[in-house]
């Protein structure tokens, strides 16, 4: 819509330079700048990509970045080399204050030729237009593309027919014989096609890191061994990484025997029957077409897997201690066995319970130890696969807390902030819970000694106006804590002492 106004107004500046012209000119020349700011602001922001590409990969980005900072640099220059001949132009007429922005004597229309064309100004922007747009060109590799010809049209400075048919040089063309307000206008749209034929090579750009590279749209975390099993002593190794695939193409993956596996989301699935005991090795080709040429790459790759006969494993999830009054979590799996298959036992002191494939739960009563036994169930008949021996043991004794405080100097007013007494099991693998259900706070005022006992957790007020009376220097005992532990028992807990500080 711009160009469309300007070529109007500058066809009816042929005809009479009128006051509304010249204001559509300012108009035109303020609209030409404020896009300018726009295009400017978005060239920053791919600058701004292109430097924060280059730092976390310099390697991959270095080549585009350097032609993209030379592109900016060229496009700076000559930026400001037509920002120098409007200041130049402008000042001729306006003296050494003029400002292009604010333009006094916008109808003279000499002194564009002046500066322009006697002065040999306008052949060397126009030598330097036809310098940068070659440049701009030489970095775009398919010199059909559009890009590549709309730098043709954008910085056109061959001549031009007039209207009686004569050539006109470029320069002429441009500046000679217009009001001043056109001659800026003109240098300002220099300018915008500067700013936008830099803001569409440096995207283009953008575009060429990675070009020709391959291109995955999945990420997947695996986990890779050469075996999967070790002997008791052995090391054992895995390969762990993300493996990266394009879920919009799918390889091909073949055997060597020549036999085609079917692919599912990118993966080749590759299923036997494991019928005789050993180590067993395949290999094979991944074929993927290339992002470049279109031909198929083909990437080799080999495995192996080995057949054992069957045998048990008996884990306990936490340790190999259970604990009375608690679910202890074990999980039981047989190498070639269905889960459903197994049949698990436990000695007299004990329950165990199936929750889940391979999962149980075990519940002890006494101190002791006690015996796990797997067995598989073959037709009518059982056959024993293995048994794990365990100690059970009680669950220790939880530490007293004044709220989250430990004992020791306090300040009576934290003392008194806090609410309750609470027992907690510190670095122990299961998470318990110990309700306290009584307690005493005990203190001397004067020659006598004052107790307050509750039952529960929460600190009376009577406990708190006890704790109030007390100066720094004396103690403040909390005893007799008492804790419901989680077989039901009662844990004496003993005592806590603070000494008020202040």
């Amino acid at each position: 819509m711009i160009n469309l106004m300007y070529l109007v107004l500058t066809a009816l500046l042929a005809l009479n330079v009128s006051a509304e012209v010249l204001h559509a000119f300012v108009k035109i020349e303020q609209s030409i700048r404020k896009s300018t700011r726009i295009i400017q602001d978005k060239n920053a922001e791919l600058y701004g990509r292109f430097q924060k590409l280059y730092q976390e990969n310099p390697k991959k980005v270095q080549e585009w970045y350097d032609k993209a900072m030379t592109v900016k640099n060229r496009s700076d220059s000559l930026f400001n080399y037509i920002q120098y001949l409007k200041v130049k132009t402008v000042r001729a007429t306006d003296g050494p204050e003029g400002d292009p922005t604010n333009i006094k004597h916008k109808d003279e229309n000499n002194v564009g030729g002046q500066v322009m064309i006697l002065e040999g100004n306008g052949k060397k922007l126009k030598e330097a237009l036809n310098e940068y747009r070659n440049y701009l060109q030489s970095l775009i590799k398919d010199t059909t593309s559009n890009l590549y010809h709309s730098l043709d049209s954008t910085f056109d400075t061959r001549d031009v027919r007039a209207e009686d048919g004569s050539i006109v040089p470029w320069e002429v063309a441009m500046f000679d014989q217009l009001p001043l307000i056109a001659v800026v206008a003109n240098m300002s749209k220099i300018q915008n096609d500067i700013r936008m034929s830099e803001n569409s090579v440096i995207s283009y750009l953008l575009e060429q890191i990675g070009a020709g590279e391959w291109k995955f749209n999945k990420l997947e975390p695996i986990v890779y061994a050469q075996k999967g099993y070790v002997l008791q002593g052995e090391p054992y190794e895995a390969k762990i990484f993300l493996a990266a695939y394009d879920t919009t193409q799918q390889p091909i993956v073949v055997l060597d025997d020549g036999t085609q596996l079917p692919v599912e989301n990118g993966k080749g699935i590759y299923k036997v029957t494991s019928n005789s005991v050993g180590i067993h090795t395949f290999g094979g080709v991944i074929k993927v077409k290339s992002p470049a040429t279109g031909n198929y790459v083909e990437f080799p790759f080999k495995g192996e897997y080995q057949v054992a006969a069957p045998a048990v494993a008996i884990s306990p999830t936490k340790m190999n201690v259970f604990y009375i009054g608690v679910d202890n979590p074990v999980a039981i799996t047989a190498s070639g066995v269905p889960a459903e298959a197994l049949q698990v036992r436990i000695g007299p002191i004990g329950t165990i319970k199936r929750v889940g494939a391979g999962k149980y739960i075990v519940r002890v009563n006494k101190v002791g130890k006690t015996t796990v036994s797997v067995y598989a169930k073959v037709g009518d008949q059982s056959r024993k696969l293995g048994a794990m021996q365990f100690r059970c043991k009680t669950v220790p004794d939880p530490k007293a807390r004044v709220g989250n405080l430990k004992p020791g100097p306090v300040a009576k007013a934290v003392l008194l902030a806090q609410r309750f007494v609470k027992a907690e099991l510190e670095n122990f693998v299961f998470d318990l819970k110990f309700p306290v259900t009584s307690f005493t706070v005990s203190a001397t005022i004067g020659s006598f000694t004052e107790e307050y006992p509750t039952r529960g957790a929460i600190i009376t007020q009577k406990q708190k106006n006890l704790i109030r009376q007390l100066k720094p220097g004396q103690k403040v005992y909390f005893e007799n804590i008492k804790a419901r532990a989680p077989d039901g028992s009662i844990r004496d807990l003993g005592t806590i002492s603070f000494k008020i500080t202040r």
